[in-house]
């Protein structure tokens, strides 16, 4: 009997010294969820080319919240903005740091005045977080209908809770720059006054390769070796969030390049600058 206690017991010291058993893979991070197939599209006077009005309705989960996976199409999109300016480049900060340099330096007064937004959003106005999933899919509808880095354009979307719900208008055109269109901030107002919460506007800032002066992203002399993607705020920006915060109480501001959001609370809009 000794013998198989002296074996018993190595076998028991030796299971005490093992190495504990590596801890269970982390857990993948949820897909996110898809926008409604089908959306309400809102007729407005005379559009631009490529305008488009569009109402999303769908039940409020959590995950809408949440941080974007790095899933294949959010992986092609970061690795063509790696290649074009580089890993360092494209972290929030420095494209704030760039974009607030060049704008610095342009003679223009109203120009250089758009540094003005980079510096508060520095110096801590606002948070910046990875993008979630609602404002990755919004981007994608858009990105969907225009190619964001080969053919830039803007969205625009409010962003509404109530009642369980997230409805969103999402505005989008061909075109590098939007429009703030009644027949779409009416349904706003009448929503919010039905007890929804103007939870914030999203719009993007584009990234902008390869300008020419006179091209469609509005390109001069001045700005044309500006890439954008700053996720400040410009001064028309908190201009137009100053009057919808007291139209119908909108309670914050986001604005993304595709990888991160800046994100602004309502009683940041004071601390901004604002277009005269």
């Amino acid at each position: 009997m000794r013998p198989r206690l002296y074996v018993l017991a190595a076998l028991l010291a030796a299971a005490c010294h093992a190495p504990a058993s590596a801890p269970p893979p982390a857990e993948a991070a949820p897909a996110c969820g898809q926008l409604p197939p089908r959306a309400e599209v809102i007729p407005v006077a005379e559009p631009y080319p490529g305008e488009l009005h569009e109402v999303f309705d769908f039940p409020d989960e959590p995950s809408w919240w949440a941080s974007a996976p790095m899933d294949p199409a959010r992986a092609k999109y970061r690795a063509a903005l790696v290649a074009r300016l580089g890993e360092a480049a494209i972290a929030p900060r420095a494209l704030l740091e760039r974009a607030r340099t060049d704008h610095a330096a342009l003679s223009d007064a109203n120009g250089a005045r758009e540094a003005e937004n980079m510096t508060r959003a520095l110096e801590g106005t606002g948070t910046i977080e990875p993008i979630s999933c609602l404002e990755w899919r919004l981007f994608q509808r858009q990105d969907g209908r225009y190619p964001m880095l080969e053919h830039p354009t803007e969205l625009g979307a409010y962003v509404l809770r109530g009642e369980g719900r997230i409805r969103i208008y999402l505005s989008g055109a061909d075109r590098a720059g939007g429009k703030v269109r009644h027949e779409v901030t009416d349904r706003v107002r009448a929503d919010v006054g039905r007890g929804f919460v103007a939870v914030a506007h999203l719009h993007n800032h584009n990234f902008m390769f390869d300008r020419k002066p006179g091209d469609r992203m509005w390109t001069t002399e001045a700005t044309v070796n500006i890439v954008g993607g700053a996720v400040a705020p410009s001064r028309s920006d908190v201009h137009a969030y100053r009057g919808m915060r007291e139209e119908f109480a909108l309670r914050g501001a986001w604005v993304t390049n595709g990888l991160d959001t800046g994100r602004f609370k309502a009683e940041d809009f004071g601390r901004l600058s604002a277009r005269d």
